[in-house]
């Protein structure tokens, strides 16, 4: 009972609390109630006053901006006349006051742009504009001197043009062959000028960078004496000028090259890119262009074997300089279809110099020369070719260079020489001589240089036949076949010892050597055995007839080398191993024999005057073969009268 009274009475205060509280509570509305009305009262009453403060503090801003612009206004309407004197002063005395004084009427002239309905502002604008522009004039024309005055100072001797001309162009030797056109302290300036001017959009400044630099490029030219022909004056040209003129194509060629290293360099460290790269292509384009159309007008000029010599080096110094005009070219799009001339150019090189290689072996087969020499000496047809031949082959790469694209036609034209060209093939699979480089490190075996060897023994070839075919001009035999071994073992001698041997091969060669015994022996059967023949006869075993036939017989045999005597001793075999080894070959053959027709008959009294019969012993005649024959030797009747009478007679 007790815990619930004391339950009773706390649940007695409680409620007597809350009471209190909704008192309180009730009382609190009311107060906020009247709150809110006053506060609503006293905003109706606040509004006009706000809204008449907001419109006056919107006025005073915008006076504030008013002010400011018209402030903004006419500072820039005064710019030109702040800036006047500095300006018109130019860049020489003080650059960068120019270029900052430029850089403001620049912009203020931008500015005015935008307020250009006002008439005030209109005049403005039009002189701000006109000293701007002469400004503008200024700055181009202290550029264009800064640029001339560097450029003098700065200019590669053409001593130094000259020493650098056949340096190949490699990334090694770029740094030697890199000059600095113009001082180094000088840039600065430059790209300053030149940045103010690109931004300016004024276009004259790189059309005067250009024909300064066209300048300097031209003096470079004509300090080297350098100037190529029109195509008419080309085509009229003899081959030693057509010779001079490629010469001069060459060294024009590579001082171009030389010469772009620089120009390139020049160009994109004063200008920015895209700007450099085109003023570079658009000063060089012109000289290329002239190249390229001055050199197919030299492939086109008229035909002479000769040149193809001048072709070929046309090519070797083109394919030179190809690799570094690209890396200088390429990256710019006008330069791409110049870059395709000259590669056609260099193939055109490439095709008309085979072409006068095979006219040259057709001219060869063609030559009908009627005058022999007397003394059956080398023709001058065969050491012409000869020559010709070593010279080709002094170009290692000739055989690429002619023959790159024969591939597809090899066996068409190797057919065309037969059985010489399989020669030329067989060889190409023996081990190359030493000391020959066989025209080129393309190996052995490479098409190019399969059609390069039969061309070579094509050529060749058509010589021993012309060679036959003049050779039947001479009366008598024996000094045709004498010719034809003179002229065979010329050819395979001059082959022996040149890099010829590493495309025709052993096999050629020993044909060739077999060739010249076989005229060797044709001369000897025509001059040396007939007289062998007579002294091999049987004799006739009547003593009375015996008698008579040694008289014939030894006035046969020394008629006979009187005769040799007088014709042969004015005839030569130049190479002295060959007329070496044919003397052996007639004293061998000829002395035994004849000795021995002495010995056998040594006791036949045939005549009561021996010395009128026996002249020669054989040691006389063995003299005359080792002293007079084969000697050039221009010899009267008169000398051999007195020859004769100092060999004497054997009585």
């Amino acid at each position: 009972m007790v815990g619930d009274t004391r339950l009773s009475k706390k649940a007695g205060y409680i409620h007597d609390r809350l009471q209190v509280l909704g008192r309180l509570s009730a009382e609190s509305c009311a107060l906020l109630d009247a709150l809110g009305a006053s506060l609503h009262e006293l905003t109706g009453l606040t509004a006009p006053i706000h809204c008449r403060a907001t419109a006056l503090t919107q006025a005073q801003r915008n006076i504030s901006a008013a002010n400011a612009a018209v402030d903004e206004l006419l500072d820039n309407l005064d710019t030109s006349r702040r800036v006047q004197a500095v300006l018109e002063a130019g860049p020489g005395k003080d650059l960068d006051g120019f270029l900052d004084s430029l850089g403001q009427l620049e912009r203020s002239n931008a500015y005015l742009m935008q307020h250009a309905g006002m008439a005030a502002v209109r005049a403005a604008v039009q002189h701000s504009q006109l000293l701007f522009n002469r400004a503008l004039e200024q700055c181009d024309a202290d550029f264009k001197a800064s640029l001339a005055a560097g450029a003098r100072a700065a200019a590669p001797p053409a001593a130094w043009l000259r020493s650098k001309l056949e340096v190949p162009i490699t990334d090694a030797s770029r740094g030697e062959l890199c000059l600095e056109l113009v001082p180094p302290g000088l840039l600065p300036k430059l790209r300053r000028m030149v940045g103010l001017m690109i931004a300016a959009q004024y276009a004259p400044a790189q059309q005067g960078y250009t024909a300064l630099r066209e300048r300097a490029l031209q003096q470079a030219l004509q300090e080297l004496g350098l100037e190529l022909q029109p195509a008419a004056a080309v085509a009229l040209m003899s081959s030693e000028q057509l010779d001079k003129h490629i010469r001069a194509w060459h060294t024009q060629l590579r001082l171009i090259t030389l010469l772009m290293l620089s120009e390139q360099r020049l160009a994109e460290a004063v200008w920015p890119e895209p700007v450099g790269r085109e003023l570079f292509a658009a000063l060089v384009q012109p000289h290329l262009a002239a190249l390229a159309a001055a050199g197919q007008d030299i492939v086109q000029a008229h035909k002479a074997p000769e040149k193809v010599f001048s072709l070929l080096d046309m090519h070797r110094h083109l394919a030179a300089s190809l690799p570094a005009l690209q890396a200088m070219l390429a990256a710019s799009s006008s330069m791409v279809p110049l870059l395709g001339q000259l590669q056609a150019l260099l193939a055109a090189a490439a095709a008309a110099a085979a072409g006068l290689f095979a006219e040259y072996a057709e001219s060869v087969a063609r030559d009908g020369a009627k005058v022999l020499p007397m003394d059956g000496t080398v023709h001058p047809l065969t050491a012409q070719v000869l020559s010709y031949l070593k010279r080709l082959l002094g170009y290692e790469n000739a055989a690429q260079v002619m023959y790159g694209d024969m591939q597809e036609r090899e066996d068409n034209y190797i057919g065309d020489v037969s059985g010489w060209a399989a020669a030329a093939a067989a060889g190409d699979e023996a081990q190359q001589q030493p000391g020959s480089s066989g025209g080129g490190a393309d190996g052995s075996s490479s098409p190019a240089r399969r059609a390069l060897a039969a061309g070579i023994a094509r050529l060749l070839m058509q010589l021993q036949d012309n060679l036959e075919a003049k050779s039947r001009a001479y009366k008598n035999e024996a000094i045709a076949a004498l010719f034809m071994m003179n002229n065979v073992h010329y050819v395979q001698w001059s082959v022996e010892g040149s890099a010829a041997l590493g495309l025709l091969g052993g096999e050629w060669l020993e044909r060739h050597k077999d060739a010249v015994e076989d005229w060797g022996a044709r001369y000897h059967e025509l001059t040396w055995l007939p007289i062998i023949n007579m002294l091999k006869a049987e004799p006739p075993s009547d003593v009375s007839r015996l008698k008579l036939v040694l008289k014939e017989t030894f006035a046969a045999f020394n008629a006979a080398i009187e005769r040799i005597y007088t014709h042969q001793s004015g005839w030569t075999i130049p190479d002295a191993m060959l007329r070496g080894a044919v003397k052996r070959v007639i004293k061998d053959d000829l002395l035994g024999t004849y000795q021995a027709f002495m010995r056998r008959y040594a006791d036949v009294q045939f005549t009561a005057h021996p010395a009128k019969y026996i002249k020669y012993a054989a040691s006389d005649v063995a003299s005359i073969i080792d002293d007079d024959l084969f000697e050039t030797k221009a010899v009267s009747m008169s000398k051999l009268s007195l020859t004769k009478e100092k060999l004497g007679a054997i009585g």
